[in-house]
């Protein structure tokens, strides 16, 4: 008797294959799904344009280290751009609803964006970097390639190796004007 093999290994699968392709793609269903929270919703937002780089943040209300990860969050994306950078921080939010994920953000005082929870469930390369449990980070570019990730498969190598990546990159940029201690 033959078994069909797991669901999530061909997703993993299908995901390698795609990857060349997914990283615009990516970037793209990202831009589009922006929303803005308010007070009683989410409002529908657009860049323009796109930051070079992005820093996809995975959190939820219920996370203790999420609330703990975030006053750290907003100060280094506030002193990248600061620096001049061009980056942005996007909320991808592991909460079971539209409420927690607003009070959360209204909690943690989040100046930037979140994705369209609706949309992001449908998005399984987004879902792919999500990890294991969150609080993650991802950084991605322009183009949707990632350049760093706080999960490496099934392992977790934290948040500072992904914030050490971002700062190196967005202070490499041409208008940026870091202060060496950044």
């Amino acid at each position: 008797m033959r078994s069909e093999p797991p669901r999530r290994l061909l997703l993993a699968a299908a995901l390698l294959l795609a990857a060349p392709a997914m990283g615009a793609d990516l970037h793209a269903q990202v831009s589009a799904s922006l929303m803005r929270p308010e007070q009683r919703s989410l409002r529908p937002m657009q860049w323009s344009p796109p930051p070079k780089l992005v820093a996809l943040y995975f959190g939820a209300d219920w996370c203790a280290p999420c609330h703990a990860f975030v006053p750290t969050l907003r100060s280094v994306r506030d002193a990248l751009r600061n620096a001049g950078a061009d980056t942005e921080v996007v909320y991808v939010s592991l909460d079971e609803s539209e409420a927690a994920l607003r009070r959360y953000m209204q909690a943690q005082d989040m100046p930037w964006p979140v994705l369209d929870p609706r949309r992001a469930t449908r998005m399984p390369a987004l879902q792919a970097l999500a990890g294991l449990g969150p609080p993650n980070l991802v950084l991605i570019d322009a183009h949707g390639n990632v350049l760093a990730n706080g999960w490496q498969g099934r392992r977790y190598d934290g948040l500072q190796p992904v914030l050490k990546e971002w700062t190196k990159r967005a202070c490499a940029q041409e208008q940026a004007r870091c202060p060496p201690a950044l």
